[in-house]
């Protein structure tokens, strides 16, 4: 959206303006976790860091080099 149909209050400008990237503007994706208290947070915390791809040389990652590694989800079909 341009500029000139962003909101004029100070407050809503500096709420994006805050996430603001200079490449892809106010683009993101976010994770949510909606529940109680007993939401175990370092647990969901380390099963997360779980799903990390270690890499040591990330550079040496193109494209190409996803389609080899194996797909840990089982073939989709209608149930």
């Amino acid at each position: 959206m341009p500029k000139t149909k962003w909101p004029n209050d100070d407050e809503a400008r500096a709420r994006i303006g805050k996430g603001w990237h200079r490449v892809w503007g106010d683009r993101r994706q976010e994770l949510v976790f909606i529940g109680t208290l007993e939401m175990d947070k370092d647990a969901i915390i380390a099963e997360l860091d779980g799903c990390l791809l270690d890499v040591p040389d990330r550079g040496a990652l193109d494209a190409k080099s996803w389609t080899s590694l194996e797909d840990p989800f089982p073939a989709w079909a209608r149930a």
